[in-house]
């Protein structure tokens, strides 16, 4: 059970640093950033196919009713693990449109999209050294930290269509925006969930 937990931390931290790369694709315009991200992402794919497959090994052979719950937790983390990747990875995939498509955001929605996206770090952040043997406060700031980024999602989101309906984007920029806030929205909610779990 310990080697599932140890790869549920790493790729945790393999989250942290695709998370450093994706920002710095969006804030420098840096495609290999985006592409070192995109092989981060298929280093936590591998991780969760295995340890999928080790999981089902041990639970033929757990006979406590607390250790197979302990590794349906453990489990259950991985695959959230593996999603928070997925979430990442469409980040990418968004960033990279925009750059293609020349796609411009006006500097509040920069600045939108930084403050949602670093205050959703703090929740990964956070999670991850839960995960290393965190509290219950450790636990409960993860929780609140993802309901601040909900509302920053919500407000931003609000406050972008107003700058759609004025003409100060174009669509295909705002819809851009939109599935950026909402990744990284679902990047934190997923922080949440883990924590919750234990």
């Amino acid at each position: 059970m310990n080697e599932i937990r140890s790869t549920a931390i790493s790729m945790a931290d393999k989250i942290c640093e695709m998370l450093e790369f994706v920002e710095n694709g969006f804030m420098e315009h840096n495609p290999r950033a985006l592409t070192i991200a995109m092989e981060i992402e298929s280093e936590i794919n591998k991780m969760e196919k295995a340890s999928t497959k080790r999981v089902l090994e041990l639970s033929k052979s757990l006979k406590s009713e607390e250790d197979k719950k302990e590794l349906v937790r453990l489990q259950q983390t991985v695959e959230m693990l593996e999603r928070m990747g997925d979430e990442a990875s469409n980040l990418v995939e968004r960033i990279e449109i925009k750059n293609s498509e020349h796609l411009l955001f006006s500097d509040i929605g920069v600045a939108q999209f930084n403050e949602t996206f670093l205050t959703m770090k703090k929740s990964v952040n956070m999670m991850r050294e839960f995960l290393k043997g965190g509290d219950s406060v450790l636990r409960e700031r993860v929780i609140d930290n993802g309901f601040h980024v909900k509302a920053l999602v919500e407000r931003y989101r609000a406050e972008h269509t107003e700058r759609l309906i004025k003409g100060i984007c174009t669509p295909m920029a705002a819809n851009m925006f939109f599935d950026m806030l909402d990744f990284t929205g679902n990047l934190a909610r997923h922080s949440s969930n883990i924590v919750k779990l234990f």
